[in-house]
């Protein structure tokens, strides 16, 4: 099995930076340091996948989250206007 990281600027035609590992554990480790130092960028995706071989790759998790697993934001009240 092959793990891959992948951080893209601007998908899906902005710069990419990926690495390839056979252990998943060192693969996790990358994708969280990616997305530690990267995650804040607005335009940053970060993806771990796995591929087995001669399959297709699996998208094992993604940054940010899918809207529907992102949390709600928190409701605030209304502003009084200024006096």
């Amino acid at each position: 099995m092959t793990w891959h990281v992948t951080l893209q600027f601007h998908p899906p035609h902005g710069p990419v930076i990926a690495g390839a590992w056979e252990n998943e554990t060192a693969a996790a480790r990358k994708w969280t340091a990616w997305v530690g130092t990267h995650g804040s960028h607005p335009t940053a995706v970060i993806q771990l996948t796995e591929t087995a071989p001669h399959g297709h790759p699996r998208l094992v998790k993604t940054w940010p989250p899918p809207a529907a697993e992102r949390p709600a934001e928190p409701l605030r009240p209304p502003q009084a206007p200024p006096a």
